[in-house]
């Protein structure tokens, strides 16, 4: 194997439970870092489910996307979601006697992890056989990042875990990662509070990458073309982008615009995704809402890339009270826009938002203190626009793709150097 430390192309394979089209933070961080990297001359795979959006996850074979296709410059190749004939193999032996015991002493315990859909058996071939200069493991969430980490112990090629935990969450604790963090060269974590997540761990080599934005793609934004498309008026929208369930906060922002409503009663709510990462909770709670205040709901379901910037610039205020986070890309995406955010007091959230200079953090799960803060900005005027002023500072500052890219590639090189040293 080459090593490439200093300069010149090098061969990225990146090993991601998802990637576009599915629809995520997780999965726009990917592609726009792949897409850059491509564009720096760079050879990247992706290797990752055949899965178009999250219910795909439960299926045998995923979405019928191709196996293999180049998107921008990116090799994708995606293998089924039941882990193909090795994933369907493992299972066929833990049914037979001592097919359990034996697996269990081959790769421990938590086989939910480990085993079930989406299972990660499957990119095994595909790690071990993919030419490749640096191999990252993407998104820890599924049991492919653990294979992912198992197959690299049987390559001399450096690995580079991208985790993105959720560390406010239980599945952030399992007890596989602390090991799997050991293995890894270097460590790119999203924030500093994951970084010390990481490095309490056991992980080394951390350095903070964060999410990104291109600020050409916002320098358009036109809220009113949103605001004329669904006779939006001049009413104050509040509005929220991204996967509608219970963890995003979803049913707390319904729960706090109820109250809203008591006082600024022409407010809408307006509540932009994917319309299969609705859940029933969600569905239910709309629908059992008086028919006056389901007047005031707008669903903006399916949205192309392009209307994403126009969606956020409709808004007075993004609300984003999400306890399930790595990052919270759509909280920069409203701040280039100028626009003041909400979030839940996670730790992920802590390190974005600065509370009362760029956005109002509230307690996790609570529509009253939620509502609370929406109306203090519906009622001012000034202090939206110093929010939304100060998060666009930060944003550019700190948080365009191209910060972010070189953080990766820099990785990469450094680990390579590290390896040929």
């Amino acid at each position: 194997m080459d090593l490439l430390p200093d300069s010149g192309p090098m061969r990225i394979l990146q090993v991601s439970p998802s990637y576009a089209p599915c629809i995520g933070g997780a999965e726009r961080l990917l592609q726009a870092v792949s897409e850059g990297l491509v564009t720096r001359g760079h050879e990247v795979t992706v290797v990752t489910y055949n899965c178009a959006t999250q219910n795909d996850f439960r299926s045998r074979q995923g979405a019928g996307l191709p196996k293999h296709e180049v998107m921008q410059g990116v090799h994708v190749r995606r293998i089924p979601p039941d882990g193909g004939r090795l994933g369907r193999t493992f299972r066929w032996w833990m049914c037979q006697r001592g097919g359990w015991r034996t697996t269990q002493w081959m790769i421990g315990s938590d086989f939910h992890f480990k085993l079930d859909r989406p299972s990660g058996v499957g990119v095994v071939p595909r790690v071990l056989l993919t030419r490749a200069d640096v191999v990252l493991s993407v998104n820890w969430h599924f049991g492919v990042s653990f294979w992912t980490s198992a197959t690299m112990r049987f390559r001399r090629t450096p690995h580079v875990g991208v985790p993105i935990f959720h560390i406010d969450r239980p599945w952030a604790q399992r007890e596989d990662y602390s090991r799997m963090l050991q293995r890894c060269d270097a460590v790119i974590a999203l924030t500093e509070s994951e970084a010390s997540f990481v490095r309490a761990r056991g992980g080394g080599s951390v350095s903070v990458g964060g999410g990104g934005i291109d600020p050409a793609r916002f320098s358009n934004a036109n809220g009113a073309s949103i605001r004329s498309k669904y006779g939006l008026g001049a009413r104050s929208v509040v509005g929220f982008v991204g996967r509608q369930d219970e963890d995003k906060g979803v049913p707390t922002l319904i729960r706090a615009m109820v109250q809203v409503w008591q006082q600024a009663p022409e407010t809408v709510l307006l509540l932009a995704g994917p319309s299969a990462h609705r859940s029933p909770v969600v569905t239910d709670l709309l629908r059992s809402l008086p028919e006056s205040s389901r007047g005031l709901v707008v669903l903006v379901d399916d949205f192309s890339d392009q209307e994403g910037p126009a969606i956020l610039s409709a808004c007075e205020v993004v609300a984003q009270p999400s306890v399930e986070e790595a990052f919270g890309l759509a909280l920069i995406e409203a701040w280039i826009c100028g626009r003041p955010v909400i979030g839940a007091d996670i730790a992920a959230t802590r390190c974005l938002i600065d509370h009362g200079v760029d956005g109002w953090i509230v307690k996790p799960l609570d529509p009253l203190d939620l509502a609370e803060r929406i109306l203090d900005l519906l009622g001012n005027r000034d202090r939206r626009e110093s929010f939304g002023t100060k998060g666009r500072e930060k944003v550019l500052a700190r948080y365009t793709w191209d910060r972010i890219i070189d953080s990766w590639e820099a990785t990469c090189r450094d680990v390579l150097k590290g390896r040929s040293g």
